[in-house]
């Protein structure tokens, strides 16, 4: 139903940037100037998959939401990557990561707002959203190792 890699393009990107970015200190080991990912470092292809990612992690969160549950993803996203990635190329994501997230809790609260609906549509998700906040979580904290990780960010 839905493929959970919260943040993996960033893991992705920032090892790429890192390789990209220690071949060319190498050619010019005086010349290290600090980086920030952006979309530039993507392919198109890539680009597609976050955006896909985007949506579906959106997804994700209203339902979380919606029962309950705040992960806070944008905050902590924020705190792992924000020293690696581009601000407008964050303020892009997430400006898109809530307006499709506020979307999706529309609907669920349209579709199943009332409270016996609710109750039970959380219980029949209740152990795929507990799998989704451990992988979500997981995600994080390696793009968070990532970016601390990254000599030239």
């Amino acid at each position: 139903m839905l493929k959970i890699r919260q943040l993996y393009w960033l893991a992705a990107a920032l090892l790429a940037a890192g390789a990209f970015a220690a071949g060319a200190s190498a050619a010019h080991p005086l010349a290290v100037e600090p980086i920030k990912l952006g979309f530039d470092a993507m392919s198109k292809a890539q680009q597609a998959d976050l955006w896909k990612m985007v949506d579906e992690y959106a997804t994700v969160d209203a339902l979380q939401e919606f029962c309950g549950n705040k992960l806070n993803l944008q905050r902590r996203a924020l705190s792992a990557v924000g020293s690696c990635v581009e601000g407008s190329a964050l303020r892009k994501v997430f400006a898109t990561f809530r307006n499709k997230k506020a979307e999706y809790l529309k609907a669920w609260e349209t579709l199943h707002g009332e409270p016996e609906h609710k109750k039970e549509v959380c219980e029949r998700f209740k152990t795929k959203l507990a799998e989704y906040t451990k992988i979500m979580s997981g995600q994080i904290s390696q793009a968070a190792s990532a970016c601390r990780n990254c000599f030239f960010c």
